[in-house]
């Protein structure tokens, strides 16, 4: 209902904007209410400082009159507006020319009217975005029963408990290790094939020995972690019956993990291939970890059709898997790139313009192609060479004061050379 409301009441609101950027014209001296003396539709008014010169040159014409607060409704002749009671006020070829809005230099200062010249810079193509931290394929393990028997103890008791290569996860009993042993203890001759079995059976060369030093069978033997890290999976409990297939826990070191992003395809084409990073925690200061080389996955979501961004982080001290970070994405540095205040940028549902000021005091739309986006400037694609004065500040008011129904794009056209019929 407010959205109905808003749309219902908006010609009314052109109009009191319009109206307003007329009146404060009109009270800086932009165009008097009425012409001066001698001046009549159709005919040339003297403007003051013309009657400085010695020979008066062709003076503006009175287009049109028109009431301030319906600057659309023209009229043809002066008198009382239909609309409200005030008088018809004048406007002249001077103030509305062919390309452009001819201002005068009181009317430039009191509305804050400021124009300044598009800079050259090298930048920083940069997106932030949220990334998770995951585990690196490259240095997950998996520890696997490689024999059939019996969890009779288990050291590692949930998911995310911090382990050490070699440290013991679970020690099995099975009647196949059970006969290694015995093969290993009988002499020379079986000693070696006995050894090589319990080794593919999973069984770390530290306790082989163990079991010769001792000379004795034992009836369970350790089953050691792969890796230092952190458990990712339990797949047993203490007591499980365990066959050649069965999982026991997977593992994710924690000296390297991957940092992913999701960004749309516009944004990584604004980074380009060359991407670098720098990732923080929310709301922890002085702590940081960098990245070079990030690798884009040619896999988009189908949802939000999104590309993955992803950095390997190499050390990941204080990185917890499945983490949230705020990720700063680099591209390659861009030379000579032309910016503009966004300020100064008029966007319209016909494209892009900006006003350029030229020779007496006189300001034209320009139609500008934008780029990138870098902080508080925006990057000119075409429309602009470097060399033009551009406006920063009031170039709406300007905008108003052409005309609030039809905006710049009337500006652009060229202006009756005579009272509308």
């Amino acid at each position: 209902m407010r959205a109905v409301a808003l749309r219902r009441s908006w010609p009314w609101l052109k109009r009191c904007v319009g109206g307003c950027a007329a009146l404060l014209l009109l009270s800086c001296g932009q165009a008097p209410e009425s012409p001066p003396t001698g001046a009549r539709a159709g005919s040339a008014a003297v403007l003051p400082e013309q009657a400085a010169g010695s020979a008066a040159p062709a003076a503006p014409v009175v287009l049109y009159y028109y009431d301030p607060m319906h600057p659309e409704t023209h009229f043809d002749r002066p008198g009382k507006s239909p609309f409200m009671d005030m008088e018809l006020v004048p406007k002249y070829a001077a103030v509305l020319g062919a390309g452009g809005v001819v201002v005068s230099a009181a009317v430039i200062q009191t509305l804050g009217i400021r124009t300044a010249l598009p800079v050259r810079r090298h930048v920083h193509p940069t997106v932030r975005a949220p990334a998770q931290v995951l585990a690196d394929a490259r240095s997950q393990a998996r520890l696997q029963s490689r024999v059939s028997g019996w969890i009779e103890k288990l050291t590692v008791r949930s998911v995310g408990q911090t382990v050490v290569a070699g440290s013991v996860v679970a020690e099995i009993y099975s009647p196949e290790l059970v006969q290694a042993q015995t093969e290993l203890l009988l002499g020379s001759d079986t000693a070696a094939a006995a050894a090589e079995r319990l080794r593919r059976f999973g069984i770390a060369d530290r306790d082989i020995e163990a079991v010769r030093r001792t000379g004795q069978v034992s009836r369970r033997l350790p089953l050691r972690a792969p890796v230092s890290g952190v458990v990712t999976e339990l797949g047993v409990r203490e007591g499980s019956t365990v066959s050649p297939d069965t999982l026991l826990a997977d593992f994710s070191a924690r000296d390297a993990v991957w940092v992913e992003a999701q960004l749309f395809p516009a944004q990584l084409a604004e980074l380009g291939t060359t991407l670098t990073a720098r990732f923080t925690l929310p709301g922890v200061s002085g702590r940081e970890w960098r990245a070079d080389q990030g690798s884009v996955l040619p896999l988009a979501n189908a949802t939000t059709q999104t590309l993955t961004v992803r950095f390997a982080v190499n050390p990941a001290r204080g990185l917890s898997l499945g983490a949230w970070v705020e990720a700063e994405i680099r591209g390659a540095v861009r030379s000579h790139v032309l910016l503009l205040p966004t300020s100064a940028v008029i966007r319209t549902a016909q494209g892009s313009r900006v006003l350029v000021e030229q020779a007496g005091k006189r300001f034209v739309p320009q139609a500008v192609t934008l780029g990138p986006r870098y902080g508080d400037a925006v990057e000119i694609l075409t429309g602009l060479t470097g060399q033009e004065q551009v406006v920063v500040s009031g170039q709406f008011l300007l905008d108003a004061e052409a005309n609030v129904s039809s905006g710049l794009e009337q500006m652009s056209e060229t202006a009756p050379a005579g009272p509308p019929p």
